[in-house]
């Protein structure tokens, strides 16, 4: 494997500029003298200004906010985050989970919430008023990229399909048509022609995942095809774990994060049909790479950039 201190940057500029590619998160201390070689103080200065260095990497175009599934971000945080970055990287927000979760896991971190069914499940109220309030500045729309609606897994059966298509319909009509919207589903019964219908109708876009139990990013691409394509001028996918893998065997494999250790020749195949596709229409590619898909996202995302350059 290459060494962690010899990140390849020649040619980055070279990507097609409809090719976002980014990490999922940032503050990595495994990437270290690959992505990040200044003096930090502590774990707390690192994790507070090492975005800056992120933003300085051309391969990196987009990144994401992934603790804004856990609460809306404060507007202070994406000030910081909107300082620390160029102007050539828009970040990808996934939503927070109050908003995304039909019932509340029996985990502590939900206090007198845990084990109840979620109120505010799909309530577009919630995240215009409380959620999307931050982003809607001058200042940070302008670094905002598309939102992911992370959901859990859903019923199989065709009533539950048909159930979740029709509030994911409702949600989506309550929603500013100003910002750009993913949704992110681990149900592969899903994947299904009323569901693409559903996001057509509102601009939005589904996000390809490679994910435990999901089906591979090109049969995602040929059920979206066989319904009649995805109509928004935005693509997003998120890259997690090998297929296969559950989340906590992927992070005791691939931690802590530093080298390449399982490459996914099939998915990266994948991710260069879609940029194809992002390319011929002139549309933006948000690719966001997880450090539990290979072992480290900026080498995938240095050998994914190739491909796509070398193509």
């Amino acid at each position: 494997m290459t060494n962690v201190s010899e990140l390849n940057l020649t040619g980055a500029a070279d990507l097609p500029m409809q090719v976002r590619f980014g990490t999922s998160s940032w503050n990595y201390p495994g990437w270290k003298g690959l992505v990040y070689h200044r003096s930090y103080s502590s774990k707390k200065d690192f994790e507070a200004r090492c975005l800056e260095e992120y933003g300085g990497v051309p391969w990196f175009r987009t990144v994401g906010l992934d603790s804004s599934f856990y609460g809306p971000p404060r507007d202070s945080t994406l000030a910081r985050y909107a300082s620390q970055l160029p102007d050539r990287i828009q970040w990808v927000s996934k939503v927070w989970e109050r908003i995304t979760i039909p019932r509340f896991a029996r985990h502590s971190r939900y206090g007198e919430l845990a084990g109840r069914v979620n109120p505010y499940y799909l309530d577009p109220v919630l995240f215009r008023d409380v959620f999307l309030a931050a982003y809607d500045r001058p200042s940070i729309r302008e670094k905002t990229g598309p939102f992911v609606f992370q959901f859990q897994k859903q019923g199989r059966r065709q009533q539950d399909v048909d159930g979740f298509i029709d509030k994911l319909d409702t949600f989506l009509a309550g929603l500013p048509r100003s910002f750009r919207y993913a949704t992110e589903i681990r149900t592969r019964e899903l994947l299904c022609a009323d569901y693409f219908a559903v996001l057509n109708k509102h601009g939005a876009t589904h996000c390809f995942n490679h994910w435990t139990d999901m089906p591979p990013l090109a049969e995602q691409m040929r059920a979206a095809a066989a319904s009649g394509g995805l109509k928004a001028n935005f693509y997003v996918s998120r890259l997690l774990t090998p297929l296969g893998l559950a989340y906590a065997d992927a992070v005791a494999r691939f931690s802590p994060y530093d080298r390449l250790q399982q490459e996914q020749p099939t998915m990266r195949r994948d991710v260069l049909r879609l940029a194809r596709r992002a390319i011929e229409r002139d549309a933006e590619a948000f690719i966001l790479v997880n450090n539990r898909l290979e072992g480290n996202s900026p080498r995938s995302i240095e050998a994914m950039g190739r491909m796509i350059i070398d193509a």
